[in-house]
């Protein structure tokens, strides 16, 4: 059986999966009332909660072979057991990343072009507030095939001086962690998961939430870009 590498910094792994998705609160908006040409733009960030850990329950089923059932139950343990040892790296990762300035470099310069508006350093007097709220944040470790982490957060358009909701918009983003493997009948995916997903270091985390909030950050700013070009189009 081919070896596997382990995993290195994200920008090394593939980083696949980036999901957007409108929950409710990105439909209705009404950036086509205001004029934000020459004002003022303030970023404020919500501090994120602890990363969390996500996993399923272990359906395993019960077939002819009863040494391959204890195999496959005993890899979806183990890699449970890894992904929650791997939550405290990625916690020591959170407490060196400054999530809060890192979200507003990203997201206030790509922000205030579209709008057109210039970028202040606090929303005591700016004409309008964009507030980012990163509602949930960690590892996925559901898959037996790879491990992921993901974020979820909700971006909102102020008047500042009204407290006006101008537009929001509620974003998901995902990035591979581990690569991604097909196991077999006497070697699960979930033992090659567990087993790459234990050398991921706290640097790697360091770098991941880096490009984590990267990613964010591009999902918030790119929908808020459709919006204006479909108001500015009419």
């Amino acid at each position: 059986m081919r070896r596997l590498d382990a995993p290195v910094v994200l920008s090394r792994i593939a980083v696949a999966v980036a999901l957007l998705s409108s929950a409710g609160c990105g439909g209705k908006h009404y950036l086509n009332q205001y004029e934000f040409s020459g004002k003022t733009l303030a970023l404020v960030f919500i501090d994120p909660p602890e990363p969390e850990l996500l996993h399923g329950w272990y359906n395993i089923d019960v077939g002819d072979n009863a040494i391959t059932t204890v195999v496959n139950a005993g890899a979806k343990v183990a890699k449970e057991v890894v992904a929650r040892r791997a939550t405290a790296r990625l916690d020591s990762a959170t407490r060196r990343v400054n999530v809060a300035t890192r979200m507003a470099e990203r997201t206030t310069e790509r922000a205030s072009r579209y709008l057109g508006t210039r970028s202040v350093a606090t929303a005591d007097g700016a004409d309008y507030v964009l507030e980012i709220q990163m509602r949930s944040f960690g590892i996925d470790a559901r898959s037996n095939s790879a491990t992921y982490l993901y974020t979820r957060a909700e971006a909102v358009l102020l008047d500042r001086h009204t407290g006006r909701e101008i537009w929001s918009e509620d974003v998901r983003g995902s990035n591979r962690l581990t690569p991604y493997v097909v196991g077999t009948g006497n070697a699960p995916s979930a033992i090659f998961t567990a087993g790459t997903l234990h050398t991921v270091t706290v640097a790697d985390f360091e770098e991941a939430l880096d490009q984590l909030v990267t990613l964010t950050s591009n999902l918030i700013t790119n929908e808020l870009r459709e919006k204006l070009r479909d108001v500015r189009d009419k």
